[in-house]
């Protein structure tokens, strides 16, 4: 509003208002701020007379009183000449007219430093509307760009890729990092490369400390060795010596050695031989037992299987004499089922003996058996226990 009632007065004041304005957008381009000011002056004389604040802006700028007229009857010194006094009035309004127009000038130029001010303000409002949506911007850029890659893909991982602890439940893999297989594997080779020389370092330290172990082994053992060439040449000092010692010392007793040694030759070859027949005996026993177990086995697995027909026939019979017993004993069986079971009784008693004579086979073959091994008495006691007829 005060800018609108100043652009007014200037407007009024004379045409000098366009250069300062001129001089304002100059100065406004080289300090970098804000839109040229306009310097055309209807365009100002407008705006000012749109304002409707106009009159009281006016009242408020204070005015200077206005210099009157000199009068020659009263001002005019005594003997100064009337040209002199033209020109001195002339030199007096000039005066006055340029005191004038420096204070229009004054007024102009604080006019323009205060709208100056205002469009510094307003011009520093801006730049900071620009800096917080350029901020804006770069956050709303950020955000586009993280929703358009931060996406879940569902991704099919072997068991042993996955180096995040695992969870009861469910796992949280917000906070995770998909590293590269390439990555890993670089990683891998220069641990390895780090391991492969401390391996290298243990194995010059274990081949270092295994050549002073043999040192120590080396040196024990001679030590051990001349302590028992001592203890020999201590023994041999202490011989008592005899005649085939001295002989044997001498030389001789190569003869009887040499027997003796022809003598045990033909002793290992005899027992050699004889060792050799004893494993083809004992080879051929053996495959003709298995044979014999072979067959034992077959008559045990047939007589089981009869054992159990002869358990179902016995518990048939038992429960045929329980319903028989119930129903009144033996008195009501009618005479067919009395000769049915006489005649089961003699075929069972029958199939008793017929396999107690082949357990008592099976048991002397047993015997013979293991009388072939070695000695056995059970036949005797056998013998013994037999009823005499």
């Amino acid at each position: 509003t005060d800018v609108a009632a100043d652009g007014a007065d200037l407007a009024a004041g004379g045409g000098d208002v366009s250069d300062i304005l001129a001089a304002a957008n100059a100065a406004g381009d080289g300090g970098g701020g804000g839109e040229p000011l306009p310097t055309d002056l209807e365009t100002v004389v407008g705006v000012a007379e749109a304002d409707p604040f106009v009159g009281a802006d006016r009242a408020a700028i204070p005015r200077t009183e206005r210099v009157l007229p000199l009068d020659a009857a009263e001002d005019m010194p005594e003997g100064m000449t009337w040209s002199l006094w033209d020109r001195l009035e002339r030199a007096r309004n000039d005066k006055i007219a340029k005191e004038e127009d420096v204070a229009e000038k004054k007024r102009e130029l604080d006019l323009m430093e205060s709208y100056y001010a205002e469009l510094e303000e307003a011009d520093e409002d801006v730049e900071a509307a620009a800096a917080q949506l350029e901020a804006d911007l770069a956050t709303f850029e950020d955000m586009r760009l993280k929703d358009t890659w931060d996406v879940e893909v569902p991704l099919k991982l072997k068991q042993g890729q996955i180096e995040v602890e695992q969870a009861a439940v469910v796992t949280d893999f917000a906070n995770t990092l998909f590293v590269h297989r390439t990555a890993v594997q670089e990683l891998n080779k220069e641990i390895k490369s780090y391991g492969g020389e401390k391996v290298q370092i243990l194995t010059e330290i274990r081949d270092f400390r295994k050549g002073i172990a043999e040192l120590l082994w080396d040196n024990q053992r001679l030590a051990m060795e001349a302590d028992d060439l001592v203890e020999r040449t201590r023994e041999f000092q202490l011989l008592r010596v005899t005649k085939d010692l001295q002989k044997l010392m001498k030389g001789g007793g190569e003869d009887a050695h040499s027997a003796e040694v022809s003598q045990l030759e033909r002793k290992l070859e005899s027992m050699s031989s004889t060792h050799d027949a004893r494993i083809t005996e004992r080879e051929r026993m053996l495959k003709k037992l298995q044979r014999l177990k072979a067959e034992k086995d077959a008559e045990l697995t047939r007589l089981q299987s009869q054992i159990e027909s002869l358990e179902a026939t016995v518990s048939e019979r038992e429960t045929i004499a329980q319903i028989q017993s119930a129903g009144g004993g033996e008195d009501e069986l009618d005479s067919g089922q009395r000769i049915r079971n006489v005649h089961m009784q003699r075929k069972l008693r029958s199939l008793i003996h017929m396999q107690t004579q082949e357990i008592d086979l099976l048991r002397e073959e047993l015997d013979r058996l293991r009388r072939r091994t070695f000695p056995t008495f059970t036949h005797y006691e056998h013998a013994r226990r037999q009823p005499v007829d």
